[in-house]
């Protein structure tokens, strides 16, 4: 259970104890609500209030946590977000942040009751949350309140600066990823021996992305040209983003770590590949193992053409990949 979100809900009281005597921290607890009506919607278990219990448990034996909050239109947002929020300042010391991130609906889903977010709707829930912490500013820990990316992006807005983030606890999570990124390019850019190494190789590239990925890129080639000027404007005039839709999944399931191989291999193969010296695929399509979430394999996706290269979601070496 040690890196990954858990509910809690079905631990031991042996597997406490032993959390506890070994100091196994921090935990990613996936809480959603304190509300027990519901919680009993969201987890459809009658015993799902013992993972609240277990938490008050680890945090009095001064366990830290991140707790992360899946929110579901009309369901846990709204007041419901308000009251969880503040009992969680008010009754827990030892949480290091608290996380919420979008609920995910795929076609796989039979709950009529679950609703995607959209734009009004997320831009409602950063209202909510900036409210929220306005009010309680003088409560410890309010500041280590954060909304996913993708809440951003789908109400068209600008990502919070760095500072907001502080020590990026949930980055893994998609809370500020886009922000470090954006911000590794701006360095990269502003430096005045790189700014010097910049050149536009005139070379053609295609970046595959995601729906999401799509914007967060479309913000690093605007920064590109802010910085650069008629430089920024002949480099990404060489750049062509391929957004590869989410079909495996569907519904509102656009982020780019959950693309799946027989996706990207699709839109690849409906592009004419042909004028493009490098095709740039970004490796948070893999997991530990190298495969993608359908099972394919880093050979599988370069198989397909001697000039695709993955690279690592960091914003230096995207910079350094689209100059060099």
């Amino acid at each position: 259970m040690y890196g990954n979100f858990v509910t809690l809900t079905n631990i031991l009281n042996e597997d406490l104890k032993k959390i506890i005597k070994c100091k196994l921290e921090p935990l990613y607890i996936s809480l959603h609500s304190l509300n027990e009506n519901v919680r009993l919607k969201i987890f459809g278990n009658k015993n799902n209030f013992k993972g609240v219990e277990n938490l008050k448990i680890l945090d009095t034996n001064k366990i830290k946590t991140n707790i992360q909050i899946v929110l579901c239109p009309g369901i846990n947002d709204g007041k419901d977000l308000t009251d969880t929020l503040l009992l969680l300042l008010k009754d827990f010391r030892n949480i290091i942040s608290i996380g919420m991130v979008p609920v995910g609906i795929t076609i796989f889903n039979k709950n009529d009751d679950l609703k995607p977010y959209k734009a009004k709707s997320s831009f409602e829930i950063i209202n909510t949350v900036n409210t929220f912490k306005k009010e309680y500013k003088n409560f410890k820990g309010v500041d280590k309140i954060y909304l996913s990316d993708e809440f951003y992006i789908m109400a068209g807005m600008e990502f919070p600066g760095y500072k907001y983030y502080r020590n990026f606890y949930q980055i893994k999570n998609g809370i500020g990823k886009s922000t470090e990124f954006l911000r590794k390019i701006n360095i990269f850019l502003n430096k005045e021996s790189a700014s010097e190494k910049i050149k536009n190789n005139k070379k053609n590239i295609l970046i595959v992305t995601s729906e999401y990925g799509k914007k967060v890129i479309g913000f690093a080639l605007r920064d590109i040209v802010n910085i650069l000027g008629t430089k920024g404007e002949e480099i990404i005039s060489n750049i062509r983003l391929l957004e590869i839709k989410n079909n495996f999944f569907k519904g509102n399931i656009k982020a780019t770590g959950l693309l799946t191989g027989k996706d990207i291999m699709s839109g690849l193969n409906k592009e004419s590949m042909y004028g493009y010296e490098k095709v740039i695929i970004p490796d948070s399509i893999f997991n530990r193992d190298n495969f993608t979430i359908d099972n394919y394999s880093r050979k599988d996706i370069k198989n397909i053409s001697r000039n695709i290269k993955i690279i690592s979601e960091e914003g230096s070496i995207f910079m350094k990949e689209i100059i060099s």
